[in-house]
């Protein structure tokens, strides 16, 4: 079991090497990661492979140095915890205690799953993780966009330079043993993952009212070329020349 702190970012530290950083944005109060790729499996059985942590999960990365207990409870409120987990003298496995990797805050069968908690080290922290697994299916029907995104924020007594780039290398590792035996998408994979906030845009159920010339106009040079193009202003030229008059009445030639 890692029993302290400074045991724990050590072993984390190990997978962060200068390959593995891809963290997408750091600050002094958090960073992020993003790790997507596409796989040849349906989004079901994405669904289902993530819901088997303990066949996925590097047991380097648990508390009880065994993922035999990991598990995920897929509904809001719901648990990836870990148990604790020992033979007795009879054989039987026997729970002697348990923790809690983080909450499931959204639920979408083969589509999201959205958990909420501090990984490792940043467990003991006043921060806090918001995990979103997101799945959609390719365009081309060929299989799944898969993507893990991770993003903290909070206080913690890590400098987020040393703890950004240890949290995504052992995300990264977790996500690439997911998604082994489902099969990456040769040539296809894009690094950005699924729009789970996209909205579909809603195709009107009545034709569009036809533009008169005068809108369509607006349209192209702006309103006030517009008004312009329909009641040009009179040009202004240069005024006769006007005698003044004098009161006087001019002699009539007899």
């Amino acid at each position: 079991m890692i029993k302290t702190i400074a045991s724990a970012i050590t072993m984390m530290a190990l997978f962060a090497t200068p390959a593995a950083a891809e963290v997408k944005t750091m600050t002094e109060q958090g960073f992020s990661t993003l790790h997507a790729a596409d796989v040849l499996a349906k989004p079901e059985d994405v669904w289902k492979r993530l819901l088997a942590p303990k066949d996925w999960w590097n047991p380097s990365h648990s508390w009880s140095g065994s993922t035999e207990g990991f598990y995920i409870d897929p509904q809001a409120g719901g648990c990836f915890c870990e148990l604790f987990q020992e033979k007795d003298k009879d054989g039987k496995i026997v729970t002697k205690g348990s923790v809690e990797h983080m909450r499931v805050i959204f639920a979408q069968p083969a589509k999201v799953l959205r958990m909420r908690g501090s990984l490792g080290p940043l467990q003991a922290e006043a921060v806090t993780g918001t995990l979103t697994v997101a799945m959609e299916p390719l365009k081309s029907g060929a299989g799944t966009r898969v993507s893990f995104s991770y993003v903290v924020g909070g206080y913690m007594r890590f400098k987020t330079a040393d703890i950004g780039p240890a949290v995504d290398a052992v995300l990264r590792e977790q996500f690439d043993r997911m998604i082994k035996p489902l099969g990456k998408v040769v040539g296809n994979e894009s690094g950005d993952a699924p729009d789970t906030d996209k909205k579909k845009e809603a195709k009107p159920d009545v034709e569009p009212p036809v533009k008169t010339e005068t809108e369509s106009l607006e349209k192209r040079t702006g309103l006030d070329e517009v008004v312009e193009a329909i009641e040009p202003e009179p040009k202004v030229g240069k005024p006769e020349a006007v005698e003044p008059d004098t009161g006087e009445t001019a002699e009539q030639p007899e």
